[in-house]
């Protein structure tokens, strides 16, 4: 069946498929065969694909599932066709990053007011024993970091939030 996912921000049609051996990711832009192997922890897998594997946990919550793939975290949703009719607002288009998971911050590398580029580092977070790095997902100026390391945060909540670079 397919579906709309909201994946790292953005809306993709997707499905999957299995011919017994194998999954198949199935995306507007192409076809992954893929592999899902469990690794022995609970939530954690061996994803191959392409010919590589690579180390992927995964953790299941109420509104989104959370993946944790190389060192990065994608937050996956189902999209609710009502909710793109009814006009619900959604975030602010990337300016805040929201947390995955309940977990605790082990580092901060930037302040309010600093100015940053897409893909630069902002704050390591560890959750369910695994570190992540979050990183900008834009140029901007960093307007809010509410917390520093050592301190725990729960789920969705706001661990960065950006603001237009001004030119």
């Amino acid at each position: 069946m397919r579906r709309i996912f909201m994946i790292a921000g953005h809306e993709a049609e997707c499905w999957l498929t299995h011919d017994g051996s194998r999954f198949v990711l199935n995306m507007p832009d192409g076809a992954v065969p893929c592999q899902l192997v469990p690794a022995g922890a609970p939530g954690a897998y061996v994803l191959r694909t392409g010919g590589r594997a690579h180390e992927l946990r995964l953790a299941v919550g109420p509104e989104s599932t959370f993946i944790h793939l190389n060192g990065r975290t994608f937050e996956v949703g189902r999209v609710d066709p009502d909710d793109r009719l009814g006009g619900r607002e959604g975030t602010a288009g990337g300016d805040r990053l929201l947390a995955p998971m309940p977990g605790v911050v082990v580092s901060v590398a930037v302040k309010p007011g600093d100015a940053v580029t897409e893909g630069q580092p902002l704050l390591v977070i560890e959750s369910m024993k695994l570190e992540t790095t979050l990183t900008a997902p834009r140029d901007g100026v960093v307007a809010e970091m509410p917390f520093t390391a050592g301190d725990s945060f729960g789920l969705k909540a706001v661990l960065a939030q950006l603001t237009p670079q001004e030119e």
